[in-house]
Protein backbone atom coordinates (compact mmCIF):
# COMPACT_ATOMS: atom_id res chain seq x y z
CA UNK A 1 0.00 0.00 0.00
CA UNK A 2 0.87 3.65 -1.32
CA UNK A 3 2.02 6.02 1.95
CA UNK A 4 2.99 8.54 0.13
CA UNK A 5 4.07 10.09 -3.09
CA UNK A 6 7.92 12.01 -3.31
CA UNK A 7 9.15 14.15 -5.64
CA UNK A 8 8.71 12.50 -9.24
CA UNK A 9 11.93 12.07 -11.65
CA UNK A 10 11.75 12.43 -15.34
CA UNK A 11 11.61 8.37 -15.72
CA UNK A 12 9.10 7.72 -12.93
CA UNK A 13 7.07 8.26 -10.30
CA UNK A 14 8.87 7.62 -6.42
CA UNK A 15 6.09 6.24 -4.06
CA UNK A 16 6.76 5.35 -0.23
CA UNK A 17 5.10 1.78 0.23
CA UNK A 18 5.11 -0.58 2.89
CA UNK A 19 3.21 -4.56 2.78
CA UNK A 20 -0.07 -4.87 3.61
CA UNK A 21 -1.88 -4.63 6.81
CA UNK A 22 -1.99 -8.21 7.06
CA UNK A 23 1.58 -8.91 6.23
CA UNK A 24 3.21 -5.63 7.20
CA UNK A 25 6.32 -5.50 9.65
CA UNK A 26 5.48 -1.88 9.30
CA UNK A 27 9.26 -1.68 7.35
CA UNK A 28 9.10 0.95 4.37
CA UNK A 29 10.23 0.15 1.36
CA UNK A 30 11.01 3.31 -1.85
CA UNK A 31 8.98 2.08 -4.99
CA UNK A 32 9.93 3.58 -8.63
CA UNK A 33 7.22 3.42 -11.26
CA UNK A 34 8.08 3.59 -14.80
CA UNK A 35 5.75 4.10 -17.07
CA UNK A 36 6.72 1.76 -20.45
CA UNK A 37 5.50 2.60 -24.27
CA UNK A 38 4.74 -1.08 -25.09
CA UNK A 39 5.29 -4.75 -23.72
CA UNK A 40 8.47 -5.76 -25.27
CA UNK A 41 9.99 -2.61 -23.65
CA UNK A 42 8.64 -3.48 -20.32
CA UNK A 43 10.17 -6.95 -20.40
CA UNK A 44 13.52 -5.78 -21.79
CA UNK A 45 13.48 -3.15 -19.01
CA UNK A 46 12.30 -5.93 -16.64
CA UNK A 47 15.23 -8.63 -17.84
CA UNK A 48 17.75 -5.81 -17.54
CA UNK A 49 16.95 -5.06 -14.15
CA UNK A 50 17.13 -8.38 -12.73
CA UNK A 51 20.63 -7.83 -11.65
CA UNK A 52 20.45 -5.39 -9.44
CA UNK A 53 18.39 -7.79 -7.18
CA UNK A 54 21.61 -9.55 -6.79
CA UNK A 55 23.97 -6.25 -5.51
CA UNK A 56 24.77 -6.43 -1.80
CA UNK A 57 26.95 -3.43 -0.39
CA UNK A 58 27.02 -0.78 2.45
CA UNK A 59 27.11 1.54 -0.26
CA UNK A 60 24.57 0.12 -2.62
CA UNK A 61 20.43 0.53 -1.50
CA UNK A 62 19.27 -2.80 -1.63
CA UNK A 63 16.61 -3.64 -4.55
CA UNK A 64 13.97 -5.93 -2.83
CA UNK A 65 11.52 -6.75 -5.69
CA UNK A 66 10.85 -5.92 -9.33
CA UNK A 67 7.53 -6.63 -11.45
CA UNK A 68 5.65 -5.19 -14.72
CA UNK A 69 2.22 -4.33 -13.81
CA UNK A 70 -1.05 -3.06 -15.68
CA UNK A 71 -3.26 0.11 -14.75
CA UNK A 72 -6.85 -0.19 -16.16
CA UNK A 73 -7.25 2.96 -15.00
CA UNK A 74 -4.74 4.95 -17.79
CA UNK A 75 -4.51 2.05 -19.62
CA UNK A 76 -0.28 2.08 -19.31
CA UNK A 77 1.86 -0.55 -18.57
CA UNK A 78 4.23 0.31 -15.14
CA UNK A 79 7.94 -1.14 -14.55
CA UNK A 80 7.47 -1.19 -10.89
CA UNK A 81 11.26 -0.91 -8.63
CA UNK A 82 11.08 -1.76 -4.59
CA UNK A 83 14.33 -0.34 -2.80
CA UNK A 84 15.18 -0.27 0.56
CA UNK A 85 13.92 3.10 2.33
CA UNK A 86 16.64 5.00 3.83
CA UNK A 87 14.12 7.47 5.80
CA UNK A 88 16.98 9.93 5.74
CA UNK A 89 17.37 12.94 2.78
CA UNK A 90 19.57 12.92 -0.48
CA UNK A 91 22.41 14.46 -1.49
CA UNK A 92 20.86 17.44 -3.22
CA UNK A 93 19.26 18.23 -0.03
CA UNK A 94 22.33 18.50 1.78
CA UNK A 95 23.82 20.42 -0.86
CA UNK A 96 20.91 22.81 -0.75
CA UNK A 97 20.66 22.88 2.74
CA UNK A 98 24.71 24.40 2.90
CA UNK A 99 24.57 26.38 -0.49
CA UNK A 100 21.35 28.19 1.55
CA UNK A 101 23.98 29.11 4.71
CA UNK A 102 26.89 29.44 3.08
CA UNK A 103 28.27 26.46 4.60
CA UNK A 104 30.71 24.19 3.37
CA UNK A 105 30.78 20.46 2.99
CA UNK A 106 33.78 19.21 5.18
CA UNK A 107 37.25 18.07 3.77
CA UNK A 108 36.74 14.78 6.02
CA UNK A 109 32.88 13.60 4.40
CA UNK A 110 34.00 14.64 0.97
CA UNK A 111 36.64 11.93 1.19
CA UNK A 112 34.50 9.30 2.59
CA UNK A 113 31.64 10.28 0.36
CA UNK A 114 34.49 9.95 -2.81
CA UNK A 115 35.77 7.05 -1.29
CA UNK A 116 31.96 5.29 -0.74
CA UNK A 117 31.08 6.25 -3.90
CA UNK A 118 34.26 4.84 -5.86
CA UNK A 119 34.07 1.31 -4.34
CA UNK A 120 30.27 1.27 -5.12
CA UNK A 121 31.12 2.02 -8.50
CA UNK A 122 34.17 -0.46 -8.83
CA UNK A 123 31.71 -2.93 -7.69
CA UNK A 124 28.91 -2.62 -10.09
CA UNK A 125 31.38 -1.92 -12.65
CA UNK A 126 33.12 -5.58 -11.69
CA UNK A 127 29.64 -7.12 -12.78
CA UNK A 128 29.04 -5.03 -16.12
CA UNK A 129 26.05 -2.92 -14.36
CA UNK A 130 25.91 0.88 -15.32
CA UNK A 131 24.27 3.23 -13.00
CA UNK A 132 23.15 5.88 -15.95
CA UNK A 133 21.43 8.39 -13.62
CA UNK A 134 24.14 9.15 -10.93
CA UNK A 135 23.61 12.87 -9.48
CA UNK A 136 22.90 14.08 -6.07
CA UNK A 137 19.13 13.12 -5.90
CA UNK A 138 20.25 9.65 -6.45
CA UNK A 139 22.73 9.38 -3.80
CA UNK A 140 21.30 8.68 -0.29
CA UNK A 141 22.36 10.27 2.97
CA UNK A 142 22.10 7.91 5.45
CA UNK A 143 24.85 9.30 8.29
CA UNK A 144 26.30 12.32 8.75
CA UNK A 145 29.30 10.83 6.41
CA UNK A 146 27.78 7.93 4.88
CA UNK A 147 26.31 6.98 1.88
CA UNK A 148 24.45 4.87 -0.73
CA UNK A 149 23.78 4.94 -4.51
CA UNK A 150 20.47 4.33 -5.39
CA UNK A 151 18.05 4.23 -8.42
CA UNK A 152 19.96 2.75 -10.87
CA UNK A 153 18.63 3.20 -14.64
CA UNK A 154 18.49 0.60 -16.89
CA UNK A 155 19.81 0.72 -20.79
CA UNK A 156 16.20 0.18 -22.43
CA UNK A 157 14.61 2.70 -20.13
CA UNK A 158 17.42 5.31 -20.89
CA UNK A 159 17.42 5.51 -24.94
CA UNK A 160 13.35 6.05 -24.52
CA UNK A 161 13.68 9.06 -26.65
CA UNK A 162 10.38 10.78 -25.15
CA UNK A 163 11.49 10.88 -21.98
CA UNK A 164 15.08 11.65 -22.72
CA UNK A 165 13.88 14.79 -24.21
CA UNK A 166 11.99 15.47 -20.47
CA UNK A 167 15.13 14.68 -18.87
CA UNK A 168 17.87 16.55 -20.83
CA UNK A 169 15.45 19.94 -20.53
CA UNK A 170 15.96 20.01 -17.09
CA UNK A 171 19.09 20.36 -14.86
CA UNK A 172 19.95 16.96 -14.34
CA UNK A 173 21.97 17.30 -17.66
CA UNK A 174 24.63 18.95 -15.60
CA UNK A 175 25.83 15.91 -14.14
CA UNK A 176 25.96 13.90 -17.44
CA UNK A 177 28.80 12.72 -19.56
CA UNK A 178 28.58 14.31 -23.33
CA UNK A 179 28.15 11.17 -24.72
CA UNK A 180 25.18 9.93 -22.73
CA UNK A 181 23.36 12.45 -24.39
CA UNK A 182 23.53 10.91 -27.57
CA UNK A 183 22.15 7.61 -25.49
CA UNK A 184 26.04 5.78 -25.23
CA UNK A 185 26.30 4.86 -21.54
CA UNK A 186 29.72 2.89 -20.38
CA UNK A 187 31.44 2.82 -16.91
CA UNK A 188 33.27 6.32 -18.23
CA UNK A 189 29.76 8.35 -18.20
CA UNK A 190 29.01 6.97 -14.41
CA UNK A 191 32.76 8.36 -13.59
CA UNK A 192 32.13 11.85 -15.11
CA UNK A 193 29.31 11.91 -13.22
CA UNK A 194 30.98 11.47 -10.06
CA UNK A 195 32.74 14.25 -11.11
CA UNK A 196 30.35 16.68 -11.16
CA UNK A 197 28.63 16.01 -8.02
CA UNK A 198 32.03 16.10 -6.02
CA UNK A 199 32.68 19.52 -7.87
CA UNK A 200 28.93 20.30 -6.69
CA UNK A 201 29.62 19.42 -3.14
CA UNK A 202 32.94 21.39 -3.20
CA UNK A 203 31.30 24.51 -4.14
CA UNK A 204 28.41 25.12 -1.20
Amino acid sequence: QVLEELQPGALGTMLVVELKAEESTGKKYVMKQVECIEEKQANKALKEAMDLLKLRHSSICAYKELFVTWDNKISSLFLCLVMQHSGQGDLSSLIKEKRQKSEKITDVVILKFLGQMVDALFYIHKQNIIHRNLKPSNILVTDEASFMLCDFSTEALMSDEMKWKIRVEEKSKSWMAPETLRFSFSEKSDIWSLGCVLLDMMTC
